[in-house]
């Protein structure tokens, strides 16, 4: 017997769940403020209910494993029609921003 069957191993994976879900609740929040951000300064309206998490994959940094996540967010430009943007979040780190432009192109934060 490892010690990990019984309570003890169902409150591990408990604890770790919980966590799991906490830190996903604030990167949610994250980048709902991120994507609000960006769209502020462009003069874009956020289409606040739509900031959903795209794809989640853990992946090796200076400074340990983290997680990176990318959300896709609409916004307005004008107030009817709606645009596609992206944001990508390694940890509690901003790695990129994009915004569907007019012409088909994408306005990126920071530049590549």
């Amino acid at each position: 017997m490892s010690g990990l069957e019984g309570p003890f191993g169902a409150l591990l994976l408990l604890a770790a769940a919980v966590l799991f879900w906490f830190s996903a609740v604030s990167a949610h929040d994250r980048a709902r403020e991120l994507a609000r951000s960006f769209c502020k300064r462009q003069g874009w309206q956020l289409l606040d209910q739509t900031v959903a998490l795209r794809s989640l994959r853990p992946v090796r940094t200076t400074e340990g494993l983290r997680w990176q996540r990318r959300y896709r967010f609409d916004f307005s430009p004008e107030g009817t029609g709606r645009r596609k943007g992206e944001l990508t979040l390694r940890g509690g780190r901003v790695i990129r921003v994009w915004g569907e432009l007019e012409d088909g192109g994408r306005l990126i934060e920071p530049e590549p």
